[in-house]
C-alpha cells in the first residue's frame, strides 16, 4: 500500500469518528432536553390553597364599596276583601284639624271594579263617611258610581266631577241642518257637582257655552272649591278650540283666563292651553302657572283680571339672578292672597328655590338648593307640591342627598323635616321605612297632612296616610288592608 492510499484511510476513519461524536453529543442533548421538558410528579396540595383567590382590582377597575343586592324573596299580595282599602288619594286637612281621604277598594259590582269612598275625621278623633260609592243626585237622580278626585272646602263641602244624566247634553236650539258647521257633536255628560250636608246637586254641566265666546265646554278638570261654594275648574273648549280656567258662582259661568289671551292689559304675551291651577281661595282667586310661546310664569287670576307675580327672563329677588322657569310644578296661594311658587334662577349662585309674595308685596326667597336639612348632613337639591296656610307656613316635597326624598315645612323658625326617606314609619316594624311622598297639605295649625309608600319585608311595598300633629307627633291614619269606615 502506498503512502497516498495509507493516508487517505486514516483521514476518512478521522471523519468517521469526528460524525459519530456529533451524533452522539446531538442526540444526549436531545434527550437531556426531552427529560426537562417531561412533567414532574404534582406536590401535596393543601385544602386552603385550593380555594379560589380574589382577583387583585385593576387601577382602571371599579371597587364594590357596597354588599351586592340581595335578591328579594317572592312576595305573596294578601288578597283584599271589599270592606278594606285598597289605595288612597293625598289627603286635605282644614283649618279646624278635620281630616278628609279619598280610599279606593275593591267593588266588582262597578264597570271598573273600584270603588270610592270618601272619609272625614272629625275633631274628636272618630272617623265618618262624607260620600259613598252609588249615592245618588238630589236633582239629577242620577247613580253616582265613580266620581273624579274631589275637592273639599273649609266647610266641610265637597266639589267633584261624575256623569250627568244620560243623553247628548250640547245645545241644539242654534243647529241649522243646511249649515254643517254649526252642528255640534255629541258630547260626553260629565258635570261638576256640589256635596253638601242635605243635598248633591250640579251646578254646571258639559255643553255649556263659553262666556263671550262662540265656544262650548267640552271637557272639564282640576275642581276646586272654596267656603262660600265658588267653584274653580279647567274647562276644554270647541270652535274654536282651546282651554281656559274658569269658576261657577251662584249658578253662573266665569272666565277667568284662556288661550289667546294676553297676559297682561300692557303685555305682547298671550296664552297657550297650558295651565296648572291651585285650589280657589275664599277671595275668589287662582295662581297658576301658565305657558305664553316659549316662556312660562306665575299668574293670580280673579274677577279683577289677571297679575303676573313672575314671569321666565324678568329678574328675580336674588340680586343678578333671572328667573329661567318654573318647572311646570303649580303654585300654591292661602285665602290672604299670599303666593308661594317654585322657580329657577340663573346668576353667579343658580339654582332652583321656593319663592313668596305676600299680598301686597314683593317676591323673595325662602328656601333655595343648597340649604341644609336641620340635624343632618344633607342639603336640599329640588322641589315640588306646595301646600300653604293663612299664616304663610309652607309644606313641601323636597329631594336631596341624590334621589333621596322628603316631606318638610318652612315656618318663621327655618326648614323642618316631617318624614324622610328611610326613616321608619310611626307604628310600624324596624324594616319597614319610608320610600316615597305625594303631595302634602298644611292648615293654619301647622299639621300636615300626606299620603306615603313604605318598604316593607312582608309585601315588599305599602301605601298609607300619615298625620303630624300640633306637637310634631306623626302618626299613621290608615294603610292598605284597614277596615274602611261605614
Amino acid at each position: 500500500m502506498n503512502n497516498k492510499v495509507i493516508r487517505f484511510s486514516i483521514l476518512s476513519m478521522m471523519m468517521t469518528v469526528v460524525a459519530a461524536i456529533i451524533v452522539a453529543i446531538s442526540v444526549g442533548g436531545l434527550v437531556q432536553a426531552a427529560q426537562e421538558s417531561k412533567p414532574k410528579p404534582a406536590a401535596p396540595v393543601s385544602p386552603e390553597s385550593q380555594q379560589p383567590k380574589p382577583a387583585e382590582p385593576q387601577d382602571d377597575e371599579p371597587v364594590a364599596l357596597t354588599e351586592k343586592t340581595k335578591r328579594p324573596t317572592a312576595i305573596v299580595q294578601p288578597v283584599l276583601t271589599p270592606d278594606q282599602f285598597a289605595n288612597f288619594r293625598p289627603p286635605y286637612i282644614n283649618d279646624k284639624g278635620e281630616i278628609t281621604v279619598l280610599g279606593l277598594f275593591s267593588f266588582p259590582d262597578s264597570s271598573s271594579k273600584v270603588g270610592q269612598r270618601l272619609v272625614t275625621r272629625s275633631l274628636d278623633g272618630k272617623w265618618r263617611v262624607l260620600m259613598g260609592q252609588g249615592e245618588t243626585s238630589t236633582d239629577t237622580k242620577v247613580k253616582l258610581e265613580s266620581f273624579g278626585l274631589p275637592h273639599v272646602n273649609g266647610n266641610g263641602d265637597v266639589a267633584f266631577v261624575a256623569n250627568g244624566p244620560a243623553g247628548p247634553s250640547a245645545p241644539t236650539d242654534t243647529v241649522d241642518s243646511n249649515d254643517p258647521a254649526s252642528f255640534r257633536p255629541t258630547i260626553s255628560n260629565q258635570v261638576i257637582y256640589r256635596k253638601s250636608a242635605d243635598s248633591i246637586k250640579a251646578i254646571f254641566r258639559m255643553g255649556a257655552d263659553v262666556p263671550n265666546m262662540p265656544s262650548y265646554i267640552t271637557g272639564i278638570s282640576n275642581i276646586s272649591s272654596n267656603a262660600a261654594g265658588t267653584t274653580s275648574f279647567i274647562g276644554t273648549y270647541s270652535e274654536p278650540d282651546g282651554r281656559g280656567l274658569f269658576y261657577v258662582a251662584d249658578g253662573k259661568v266665569n272666565l277667568l283666563a284662556r288661550s289667546g289671551q294676553k297676559i297682561g292689559q300692557t303685555e305682547t304675551g298671550t296664552f297657550s292651553e297650558h295651565y296648572y291651577p291651585s285650589a280657589i281661595n275664599d277671595r275668589n282667586e287662582v295662581a297658576f302657572l301658565g305657558r305664553a310661546g316659549d316662556k312660562s310664569g306665575i299668574f293670580v287670576a280673579s274677577p279683577k283680571g289677571i297679575d303676573i307675580v313672575a314671569f321666565g327672563g324678568r329678574p328675580s329677588p336674588l340680586k343678578g339672578a333671572s328667573f329661567l322657569g318654573f318647572g311646570n310644578r303649580t303654585p300654591a296661594i292661602n285665602n290672604r292672597g299670599d303666593v308661594a311658587f317654585i322657580g329657577f334662577f340663573d346668576g353667579p349662585q343658580s339654582g332652583r328655590g321656593i319663592f313668596y309674595k305676600p299680598v301686597g308685596g314683593a317676591v323673595r326667597l325662602l328656601v333655595r338648593s343648597g340649604d341644609s336639612i336641620p340635624g343632618t348632613n344633607w342639603n336640599l337639591t329640588d322641589f315640588s307640591a306646595l301646600s300653604i296656610n293663612d299664616q304663610g307656613d309652607i309644606a313641601f316635597s323636597a329631594s336631596y342627598a341624590g334621589r333621596s326624598r322628603g316631606v318638610f315645612i318652612r315656618t318663621a323658625k327655618g326648614i323642618e323635616a316631617v318624614a324622610l326617606l328611610d326613616q321608619k314609619i310611626p307604628g310600624g316594624e324596624k324594616d319597614e321605612v319610608f320610600n316615597h311622598f305625594t303631595q302634602p297639605d298644611i292648615n293654619i295649625r301647622g299639621e300636615v297632612v300626606f299620603y306615603a309608600q313604605w318598604r316593607t319585608p312582608k309585601t315588599g311595598v305599602d301605601v298609607g296616610v300619615f298625620w303630624r300633629d300640633m306637637q310634631g307627633n306623626l302618626k299613621m291614619l290608615f294603610k292598605r288592608g284597614d277596615l274602611m269606615p261605614k
